[in-house]
């Protein structure tokens, strides 16, 4: 199993919730809200609008290339809006 971590425009909110659905993942924890500065702010103030909003998604190792997959195809989909995705192996659950 790995973990997956999203980091996406708040605009992309709707997307990223029907993926996760499609997906059928059994465990994710999301925030909402979370400021940050990448290309561009988003710290949710009238002079930086907008904020980000993550997800931290256990995914199964026969599940893990569909689940990227899906995830480049919303980026392809949404290229204006910024999208990351960070893979980290899952060594210990406890």
């Amino acid at each position: 199993m790995s973990l997956f971590f999203i980091v996406y425009e708040e605009v992309l909110e709707g997307e990223v919730t029907s993926l996760l659905d499609k997906l059928k993942l059994d465990r994710y924890i999301k925030w909402d809200r979370v400021k940050g500065e990448w290309r561009e702010k988003h710290m949710g103030t009238h002079i930086w609008p907008g904020e980000y909003h993550t997800v931290l998604a256990l995914v199964k190792k026969e599940e893990e290339e569909r689940f990227k997959e899906e995830v480049k195809k919303l980026q392809q989909r949404f290229p204006a809006d910024e999208m990351w995705l960070w893979k980290v192996p899952l060594e210990e659950m406890i």
